[in-house]
């Protein structure tokens, strides 16, 4: 029973880097420089950041690039690559999450008066709100007054 286990154990992490998908390996360092200049800067929603959710992004990318740094994806081991796509995927997720909770302001005419107002919402509140105009939007259009066969 304990070698089927054994063998069961190690078969997981070779499905798992099999799953993996290739990455350009210069294409990821270019976005790992880019996010560490808007990190440092505090800019593109770093600022929201906590010092502790920072110091780990900052050890993730340095984790990434020690592996990955100057070589392609076919040089890596299938244990580094596995590695380095789960870090990638970390920061990736922290990137978005961070995208996500930026304020985003703007400067909205109402309807039927020369009025300005500025309103702010987050990232993620605008793209919802986007959506939902869509989905809106889109309803109408396919709704029953605009149907030909029902002569309305």
């Amino acid at each position: 029973m304990a070698v089927v286990l054994a063998g069961s154990c190690l078969a997981v992490p070779a499905a798992k880097a099999a799953d993996d998908k290739p990455f350009d390996t210069v294409a990821v360092m270019e976005k790992q420089d880019r996010i560490r200049r808007d990190l440092s800067a505090g800019t593109a929603g770093f600022d929201t950041l906590s010092a502790d959710k920072r110091r780990e992004l900052l050890s993730r990318q340095d984790a990434l690039i020690g592996i990955i740094d100057g070589r392609r994806y076919e040089d890596l081991s299938a244990e580094e690559r596995a590695k380095a796509s789960g870090e990638i995927a970390w920061i990736d997720s922290v990137s978005s999450q961070v995208a996500d909770e930026r304020q985003v302001c703007e400067r909205i005419k109402k309807a039927g008066s020369n009025r300005v107002e500025r309103v702010c919402m987050t990232a993620q509140q605008k793209r919802e709100a986007r959506e939902r105009a869509q989905r809106t939007f889109e309803g109408r259009r396919s709704g029953p007054e605009n149907d030909p066969s029902t002569g309305l």
